[in-house]
């Protein structure tokens, strides 16, 4: 009993400390896109190709003899492939672009909402009929959106179309990342598992935009701002969030990664002059606070 408390413990820290690291990424992205454009292709190439190469140097160090183990087996493959593209990739590059199309708090909290799409997936596919509270979260969840989205008049939307189904679709991704890689995490190295990811997106995605394809002028500070998405915000996230949901059931890793979206609006109020009034204030409370409350009730079970 004394070590599964312990084990919650660690991936309760672990989770926490990724949503705080995620935070300074958005943040980072958002100073970078508004001090020297670029784009979201961009960034999603540079950071992941630099996360994965780092995250793999360690592993290497760490274990050199199970370096490629990964890579052993043949059941492996897919869905580590499958982790690289539809989790690691897509959580970036949809998030990243919904950052340039609308602001860092609000993309965090659209992500945020990963556990509504997670709870979605767990009834249709693996039939986990929800409870009435659950399905009454999701609902208070959607509302909350719909207000940060709109302030209530449809007419006068606040957010477009375009970044609001980016910010969904990057908690699309989420729920993927949460669940594709859980037998890998179980067996291999975690660190090991996110580079390898992470290398495998990075490849992928030069491939459609490489990082010598520059639309910005590069010199030290974007250049430092660009490392700090790819490092702080990449890497050490990463690296933490697969800690934590070895330890933790992903539903739950996402309840700790609350720090992301406050710290984020903070921020952004902070350092971008964001409108920041009470609609808004009390939308992204409503949807933060049903979603942790749901993350919670799934959590039991």
């Amino acid at each position: 009993m004394k070590s599964i408390k312990t084990s919650v413990l660690k991936g309760t820290i672990y989770a926490i400390m990724a949503g705080f690291f995620w935070a300074f990424s958005g943040i980072f992205g958002q100073i970078f896109f508004e001090n020297f454009g670029g784009n979201a292709m961009w960034i999603t190439s540079f950071r992941l190709l630099v996360a994965g190469v780092i995250l793999l140097v360690i592993s290497f160090i760490q274990s050199p003899s199970d370096f490629f183990a990964i890579w052993r087996e043949k059941r492996n493959i897919l869905p580590l492939i499958s982790f690289a593209i539809f989790g690691v990739l897509m959580v970036q590059l949809t998030f990243y672009a919904c950052i340039q199309a609308a602001n860092a708090a609000t993309a965090t909290v659209l992500q945020f909402t990963a556990p509504v799409f997670l709870l979605t997936y767990l009834a249709i596919f693996r039939h986990q009929k929800p409870s009435v509270k659950s399905v009454m979260l999701v609902l208070v969840a959607l509302v909350g959106i719909f207000f940060l989205t709109t302030h209530g008049n449809i007419a006068t939307m606040t957010l477009s179309p375009l970044a609001l189904i980016l910010g969904l679709l990057s908690a699309v991704a989420v729920v993927s990342y949460s669940l594709l890689p859980k037998r890998l995490l179980q067996t291999y190295e975690v660190i090991n598992v996110t580079g390898w990811g992470m290398l495998i997106a990075g490849v992928v995605m030069n491939i459609v935009y490489p990082v010598w394809r520059l639309d910005f002028t590069l010199n030290v500070k974007s250049l430092s701002l660009a490392l700090g998405v790819a490092v702080v915000g990449t890497a050490i996230a990463f690296m933490f969030n697969m800690s934590a949901i070895k330890h933790i059931s992903p539903v739950v890793a996402e309840v700790c990664a609350a720090m992301e979206p406050i710290l984020a609006a903070v921020f952004s109020v902070i350092l971008f002059g964001m409108r920041f009034d009470a609609v808004t204030g009390i939308a992204m409370a409503v949807t933060l606070v049903s979603v942790i409350w749901l993350s919670l009730e799934e959590g039991k079970s």
